[in-house]
């Protein structure tokens, strides 16, 4: 993109594009189906779960490993039970079986426990005798509680309803199980003096099950759940399923209880002590299902209810601000490939922000956004990935759009080298788009691509795998038939390091533009991106404004239906420096900026659209200075005349913080968040009131999870009722 241009040349021209009917999305995964259904996931899910069985009691992958490691059976015993004691019972005492054949026989207990094959002969011995106390006591609690009284025998020989025997052994063929009969003979494991139900299973997974959370009904105190490290080398301690996102939708609409028709995603609700799932709601085109997970995993085919999901490589926020003095009654609506839509409520507090997680409605989707309310509200959208899993990590933000329009314009889009451009197209209208797509390259040539939006929906067009587009270097000029919103999306490898931008479209081209950051310093690049869609060539100044208020100017000359590129750092007398720029052109053009860097190790990159007009208030409903983030104010002042100018951070918990500044003419000025009193640790939105007329943006340079880069967005200069973003992905 931007900064290989000066070592690699222009990159090769844009070939003629056939008119393309179907949108390739493998970063999302298939195709939208023809019948215009909504696949609101796409793609696949992965959950990764721990252990096999119930889990409730002796983990015996446990048992095994403690025996292996030198406990004794008490010991191993007591790791499980909780509060227990042991007692004594005859060995001799007859125990009727129902056995394999259907016949039912009649046992000495002894002689039930040796044809027990729940373990091999080959175990541990401290681990056979922890099995046999255990069975011995099972078999005995069996009676006590007439499990089978009514069928005329005591226990059965089923390992899924009591214990797993086999009349057909030869007890001379197993002298270890014989041996620990014997040595624990009689023994059984109580609790307040009666026998424990001595619940065990295959493999807890790292925490053993309560009763309550296997079963159901009322916890039971010698079956709490206990922590066990020891099942850790187990193959059954960690298991992971995936599956497509259409076969987990068909596997819900199966049952009745989980049926919620179109997939659009389904959450965590709460888990039970030991992690494993306690609820999970599940949302779909007709309605949202709260349900067990333990019948959610039985339903979907998971091994137990003791699972996560797999974290997605994008996870989205929604930022909402209420700058004013009256509650904010919020509506959310998300829109998907091919149509369908979910919507949720919320308010948000006087003077205060309010945090949506994207990925806890919507999982695996990609996905548009129309925010209204009936108080005038900020609306922001910030990202933060790992695209593709490829190690470009980072993430960007967009301030929300007002209002969809006819026609978009972008200065920035590179497809050569390491680099993806996806343009996102929300169509939040009740009829069918059709949008005109213009690639205007370097040297003036144009090509043209044709696209149908389903109502309420949005579309992802990849340009990297259009014929023809997958080594350019171009602006981009929109024409729908229907309002629609536009935004672009970079993924990019730049001099080694890894990220993503994205900025929103222009709806007009202007004869000025401003940016008010801009860094040439330590490891940043800055370049400023100049589409001009007309017939005839744009004359440009580049004004350079300093914090000392001193200037720079550069011209340029950009040629009709073509994109013009300008990288500060090379301008004699701008090597190092914090810079804010106005861009005046001789005729209406459209100008972004993109910045590459890596500040204080956190490589990306961030972009932001051009602000046509200064304004003396702007608003920000992003803003963090928590964990490893910093959060900066960068302040443009175009005039001739010092600027004074008051922020007011404006907290989630409605309390707030004010700053006063003064900025010089002709000047930029920065301020660093996380230096101010009060907002140390803070998530915030910020509203900017000025004496005379300014530009504000707003960057923020984070370690988030494992992903570390920037982000930028230039402010908003009122609140709406109404914001668009077309722009959102969950999965992937």
């Amino acid at each position: 993109m931007t900064g290989l241009h000066g070592a690699k040349g222009r990159g090769k021209a844009l070939a003629s594009l056939a008119i393309t009917a179907i949108l390739l999305l493998m970063m999302f995964g298939n195709p939208v189906p023809g019948d215009g259904e909504a696949v609101a996931g796409g793609g696949k899910v992965t959950f990764i779960g721990h252990g096999r069985g119930h889990g409730v009691g002796l983990c015996m992958a446990g048992v095994y490993y403690r025996a292996m490691r030198g406990e004794e059976y008490h010991q191993i015993i007591r790791a499980y039970y909780t509060g227990i004691d042991f007692s004594h019972v005859s060995d001799d005492m007859p125990i009727r079986v129902l056995c394999r054949d259907n016949v039912i026989r009649t046992y000495p207990l002894k002689e039930y426990l040796y044809r027990l094959q729940e373990e091999p002969d080959s175990w541990p011995t401290q681990g056979l005798r922890v099995l046999m106390v255990a069975a011995r006591t099972y078999t005995l609690s069996c009676i006590a509680r007439g499990k089978h009284a009514k069928d005329g025998y005591d226990i059965c020989p089923y390992g899924s309803c009591c214990q797993a025997f086999n009349e057909q052994i030869d007890p001379a063929t197993r002298p270890n199980t014989v041996a620990a009969v014997n040595a624990t003979a009689g023994e059984i494991i109580t609790y307040n003096g009666q026998p424990i139900t001595a619940a065990y299973s295959s493999c807890c997974g790292g925490y053993t099950a309560g009763v309550d959370e296997a079963w159901g009904g009322t916890p039971i105190p010698y079956l709490s759940p206990v922590y066990d490290d020891a099942c850790a080398s187990d193959e059954d301690h960690d298991w992971q399923v995936t599956m497509a996102w259409d076969e987990l939708q068909a596997k819900l609409n199966s049952h009745a209880d989980t049926a919620v028709g179109t997939l659009y995603g389904f959450d965590i609700i709460s888990r039970w002590t030991s992690g494993r799932v306690k609820q999970i709601r599940i949302d779909g085109s007709g309605g949202s299902k709260t349900v067990s997970g333990t019948l959610f995993a039985s339903v979907v085919g998971l091994q137990t209810h003791f699972f996560f999901i797999s974290s997605q490589n994008f996870d989205e926020y929604l930022l909402i601000q209420n700058p004013g003095d009256t509650d904010a009654l919020c509506s959310v609506t998300y829109m998907f490939p091919g149509g369908g839509i979910m919507q949720e409520d919320f308010l948000v507090s006087a003077r205060s922000r309010y945090t949506i997680c994207v990925n806890d409605r919507i999982q695996n989707a990609e996905v548009s956004i129309k925010v209204s309310s009936d108080q005038p509200v900020v609306a922001e959208r910030a990202m933060y990935f790992d695209f593709l899993g490829s190690g470009r990590k980072g993430g960007h933000a967009c301030m929300g759009v007002r209002e969809s329009r006819t026609e978009w314009c972008f200065a920035e889009g590179y497809t050569a080298e390491d680099f993806d451009t996806f343009y996102l197209v929300q169509n939040p209208n009740e009829s069918e788009a059709h949008l005109e797509v213009r690639f205007m390259g370097n040297a003036g040539e144009v090509d043209e691509l044709y696209y149908t939006l389903p109502p309420n929906s949005r579309m992802t067009i990849w340009v990297d795998q259009e014929p023809g587009l997958d080594a350019g270097e171009f602006s981009t000029q929109m024409e729908c038939d229907q309002p629609v919103v536009a935004e672009r999306a970079v993924y990019f490898g730049y001099r080694g390091v890894g990220g993503g931008t994205a900025a929103e479209g222009s709806p007009a081209t202007e004869n000025m533009w401003y940016f008010a950051e801009g860094y040439t310093g330590g490891e940043f690049d800055t370049w400023i991106l100049l589409a001009n869609p007309n017939d005839e060539t744009a004359r440009v100044t580049l004004t350079f404004m300093l914090p000392d208020a001193s200037t720079k100017d550069f011209a340029l000359d950009v040629p009709p239906h073509s994109r013009g590129t300008v990288h500060p750092d090379d301008i004699p007398g701008l090597e190092q420096a914090e810079i804010s720029t106005s861009v005046q052109s001789s005729i209406p053009i459209v100008a972004e900026r993109a910045m590459y860097f890596s500040y204080k190790g956190r490589g990306g990159g961030h972009d932001a659209m051009g602000v046509s007009q200064p304004c003396d208030r702007w608003y920000f409903a992003e803003g963090y200075t928590g964990g490893d983030f910093d959060t900066y104010l960068l302040l443009q002042n175009p005039g001739s005349t010092p600027a004074g100018a008051t922020l007011t951070y404006m907290r989630g918990d409605g309390s707030t913080v004010e700053q006063t500044i003064l900025i010089p003419p002709h000047a930029r000025y920065t301020v660093h968040v996380d230096d101010i009193p009060g907002l140390e640790q803070a998530e915030f939105s910020t509203l900017v009131e000025a004496d005379t007329l300014l530009i504000a943006e707003r960057a923020m340079y984070f370690v988030y999870k494992t992903r570390d880069g920037g982000s930028c967005s230039q402010g908003t200069p009122a609140p709406s009722q109404m914001w668009f973003f077309a722009e959102g992905y969950t999965g992937s």
